[in-house]
């Protein structure tokens, strides 16, 4: 066998050398296609995540001006508030405030609320409430309007806070007060009803006992009220009434409760006026009275009225006893002549 020749050998060194670095290059090369799939899938997936994110942020840009259109066309204020500070607002909060977007964002929601208001009665800042609270709230201007709030829990860009409708009842509370004004008042003659009369002055029954101050009450009666509308007709005698009224209203304190009990009959509380003041009062009223010229279609007429008067004693359970005690010193003002006072 012949021996190869250095020539020879150093031919097949290189072709085994080749043969490795081919096979070197092509595990490369299919590693390259490996990372390039990868890289592919790579990005697909970033792709998918890109579009992904950029349709939640569609999304809850859609969802935020959906809200925020709604907010709008609201009727009622809506806030969105953490930590009682106010973050974002509709155009009825604005409204209802009278302050620009402005000045309301970034301000303490204490700032609404009325200042004399307790804080427990302002708790609701804090907390969702699923029933309606009623406050008082602040105007810019410094005005306050009574509202209507409700909470609910919200996330906020990042944030957990509240959003609170806020309602103006203002016009309820009108409405609310003329309807007790009509269930209190006497249709004829304006003032107070019995109705009024027994529900305040069980109130400043009650009142009187726990500190101890004295409490008068007057009632009195037109002399021959039947005869003024047998003789003038009941519009005339209607007129007599409101005269009656309208000189008590004007002797009595603002304090003291004057009300109609019905027919020819009224009757005041004196808070905090004894029997001699109230004997004192009474007088006076009855000689207003007796020469009081009422004016009306058929001439003048004048007329007087019997006055039964006490004071509240231990021994009272209510106001009604006293009524009663005072009813008795009526009768029996009636049963002396009348046109004149007489104490019980």
């Amino acid at each position: 066998m012949s021996e190869q020749s250095p020539a020879e050998l150093d031919e097949k060194a290189r072709a085994k050398e080749l043969k490795k670095m081919e096979r070197k290059l092509q595990r490369a090369e299919e590693r390259l296609v490996d990372y390039e799939r990868l890289v592919d899938r790579t990005q697909h997936l970033l792709n998918t995540r890109i579009k992904e994110v950029e349709d939640a942020r569609s999304e809850l840009l859609q969802s935020e001006n959906r809200f925020r259109n709604l907010a709008d066309a609201a009727f009622e204020a809506i806030i969105i508030h953490a930590d009682d500070i106010i973050l974002d607002c509709n155009e009825a909060a604005l409204s209802l405030y009278r302050m620009t977007k402005e000045q309301l964002i970034g301000s303490a929601l204490a700032d609404r609320v009325q200042e004399k208001k307790k804080k427990s009665e302002i708790d609701w800042q804090h907390e969702a409430t699923t029933k309606p609270v009623e406050v008082t709230h602040q105007r810019s201007d410094g005005s306050l309007v009574p509202v209507e709030v409700r909470s609910r829990e919200i996330e906020h860009k990042g944030k957990t806070g509240l959003v609170t409708a806020v309602r103006d009842i203002t016009t309820h509370k009108e409405m609310q007060a003329r309807l007790e004004h009509i269930a209190n008042s006497d249709v004829l003659t304006g003032v107070g009803n019995r109705r009024y009369f027994m529900e305040v002055g069980q109130r400043e029954y009650y009142r009187t006992v726990r500190y101890g101050q004295p409490l008068s009450l007057l009632m009195l009666d037109v002399d021959h009220f039947k005869h003024i509308n047998d003789t003038y007709g009941h519009d005339i005698g209607d007129e007599a009434l409101k005269a009656l009224a309208n000189i008590c209203e004007e002797t009595l304190r603002n304090s003291d409760v004057f009300a109609r009990l019905g027919g020819e009959e009224f009757a005041a509380i004196l808070p905090g006026s004894d029997i001699e003041g109230a004997m004192i009062l009474s007088e006076r009223l009855r000689e207003k009275i007796e020469i009081m010229v009422t004016e009306t279609e058929k001439g003048p007429i004048q007329f007087t009225v019997s006055v039964g008067v006490t004071q509240q004693l231990q021994t009272d359970d209510g106001i009604e006893m006293i009524l009663n005690r005072a009813d008795g010193g009526l009768y029996g003002a009636k049963a002396s002549g009348r046109n004149r006072v007489v104490r019980a």
